[in-house]
């Protein structure tokens, strides 16, 4: 969640050659204990670190009461997943307690086939279940992200340099929330 954070889609919000979008041959799902090594390795290949260290945090959240793990796969075959969690509020940061979206991940492979929109509307639909409102913080620097929730339904709360304890490459970040949309209507 830093602005040098190689796991950052190329900001190209008009690419002259997008490749049209999978989603018919995407399959998302909760992520089970068989999955972490391939999501572990994905994680590493996309973000930098070890696929060990990935795999820990992967075990840790699969085994956490309150969070999700979810992955795309495409013929079986991991190509991204996702995270969404409870958060208590941090009340150095003024981030208040709720659900947030903590991290999406595609293989730069797959990047711009609508799979991060797909794990999004995902997990959003997990946490609306859970509560009325849904809340993410991006670094500044990551304009794709801040396009793929704005398009989602996510307005801006407040800016920092820090959201629930985690710094910003760059010293800012965005504090984002979307509402559940009232009964009858589709969400974003």
């Amino acid at each position: 969640m830093t602005g040098t954070d190689p796991g950052f889609a190329a900001y190209a919000p008009s690419p002259a050659a997008r490749p049209a979008p999978v989603t018919g041959a995407v399959v998302v799902a909760e992520a089970a204990e068989d999955d972490v090594p391939a999501l572990a390795a994905l994680q590493a290949r996309a973000r930098g670190g070890s696929a060990d260290e990935w795999a820990g945090r992967i075990h840790r959240a699969l085994r956490a009461e309150r969070d999700l793990v979810i992955t795309a796969k495409v013929h079986g075959t991991a190509v991204g997943y996702a995270n969404a969690t409870y958060l208590p509020e941090h009340a150095g940061d003024g981030a208040p307690a709720g659900y947030y979206l903590t991290g999406v991940t595609v293989d730069p492979d797959w990047r711009r086939h609508g799979i991060a929109t797909l794990l999004t509307r995902w997990r959003m639909a997990w946490a609306w279940e859970r509560g009325s409102a849904l809340w993410c913080f991006v670094s500044a620097a990551n304009r794709a992200s801040l396009d793929l929730h704005r398009d989602l339904g996510f307005g801006e709360v407040a800016s920092g340099a820090s959201f629930q304890g985690v710094e910003f490459t760059g010293g800012e970040g965005r504090l984002l929330r979307a509402d559940r949309p009232p009964a009858g209507r589709p969400p974003t």
